[in-house]
């Protein structure tokens, strides 16, 4: 069973509101697991901000939905326990869910991906400073005693990324560490296409950044046009895409008109992921540019290692993390574009360093494509089932 905190919304008719992406997921669920598989919502009115939301008929999904009162099951627990295994996102709702499945014969997984210090940063990025930002940081400091000791009640802990790896590994018996991605190995750039596109930037010496995602001040995309003014006051030679919608598009078309950047910044909208994103990077891009603030396990990170492309990004916990793993890219000082900056005119002239970076991105993406990062959360969990069946 996965808990989720989407809303568990149903139309008239009978549909159910899903975003297509976690249907997508929990059908890879349901083509691994041996048993059941079961979505446990809570009843709900407003949909969430998920672009991709649609309506499913139930004949659609080869799971089950199920509308779950969080607090109950919680507080009693039931019928939804018993030799059950849930897989549950830390949520301050589901407190003491670790001990009623101990009671009742389930077993607990928590799947972490935010560190104290990343939900505060998003915290003050959304309340900015005041009274709303104190009572939230408070509730978050409290909220974060109870989360530690309910993983460890947990009998597994799933990680997706080094933060919470690192911050919550040692406080459960099992922990696994992930790195959350879309790609499949097919999509993965070969060495050839690498080798090619490091050819073609020899001759061309024009370098191709690109930035994809929300354009949301969480994001750090306030800093990608003051970035492009100092590229282009050091006279490097570059074009800086970004793909991607949100609120600060239409601030970011008022610079790059106010500033004269239309000949190296260009606002490509939404891609699709499978036809237009993936192909993009993986031929045209030099060097990916992340300004994130934050450090919440982004999939972006691994997508564009995956297409052999190295990240140029601020040190927040994420990026840190994987950097340090994976040797794909350069990592600066946090919220400084001039940092930014220093390393990617470090790297326009250097570049036999700019192709180590990209093969290393591709040799450590290919080890954590899709489906093996999924097989190994799928076996972590078959191994607590085994584990528990044996301690019975």
């Amino acid at each position: 069973m996965v808990l989720s905190s989407l809303p568990g919304i149903r139309s008239a008719e009978g549909h159910w509101l899903l975003p297509a992406k976690f249907v997508n997921g929990m059908k890879q669920y349901v083509e691994r697991w041996t048993g059941t598989v079961v979505v446990g919502l809570q009843a709900g009115h407003e949909p969430s901000g998920d672009l991709d939301n649609r309506q499913w008929n139930p004949s659609e999904l080869p799971f089950e939905v199920r509308i779950v009162d969080f607090r109950e099951l919680a507080g009693n627990g039931g019928p939804l326990l018993r030799r059950s295994i849930l897989l549950v996102t830390p949520n301050h709702l589901l407190y003491g869910l670790g001990q009623r499945c101990r009671e009742q014969g389930g077993l607990l997984v928590a799947n972490t991906e935010l560190t104290l210090t990343t939900q505060l940063q998003i915290a003050r990025s959304v309340h900015g400073w005041g009274l709303s930002l104190l009572k939230t940081r408070l509730w978050l400091l409290l909220n974060h005693r109870r989360a530690l000791a309910e993983i460890r009640s947990a009998q597994g802990l799933q990680c997706n990324g080094t933060p919470t790896f690192e911050a919550f590994g040692r406080h459960n018996p099992t922990p696994l560490l992930y790195f959350d991605n879309r790609v499949a190995s097919e999509l993965c750039a070969t060495p050839k296409e690498i080798e090619a596109r490091c050819e073609a930037l020899s001759r061309r010496r024009r370098l191709r950044l690109m930035y994809s995602g929300r354009l949301h001040p969480i994001k750090g995309v306030d800093h990608l046009v003051p970035l492009a003014r100092r590229l282009r006051d050091r006279n490097i030679d570059f074009e800086l895409r970004i793909a991607g919608d949100g609120p600060l598009r239409a601030t970011l078309e008022a610079q790059i008109a106010q500033h004269s950047l239309h000949e190296q910044v260009r606002l490509l909208g939404t891609l699709d992921f499978h036809d237009q994103l993936m192909p993009m990077l993986r031929q045209e891009i030099d060097l990916f540019v992340c300004p994130h603030l934050q450090g919440d396990p982004s999939c972006t990170y691994l997508e564009t290692l995956c297409a052999g492309v190295p990240i140029v990004g601020y040190a927040n916990e994420a990026w840190r993390g994987l950097q340090r793993l994976s040797s794909a890219g350069r990592v600066c000082a946090l919220g400084r574009p001039g940092a930014l900056a220093d390393e990617i005119e470090g790297l326009s002239t250097n570049l036999d360093a700019l192709k180590a970076l990209a093969m290393s991105a591709r040799e450590f993406a290919i080890q954590h494509v899709f489906e093996v990062e999924f097989e190994r959360r799928i076996v972590h969990l078959q191994r607590l089932c085994e584990a528990a069946e044996l301690r019975t």
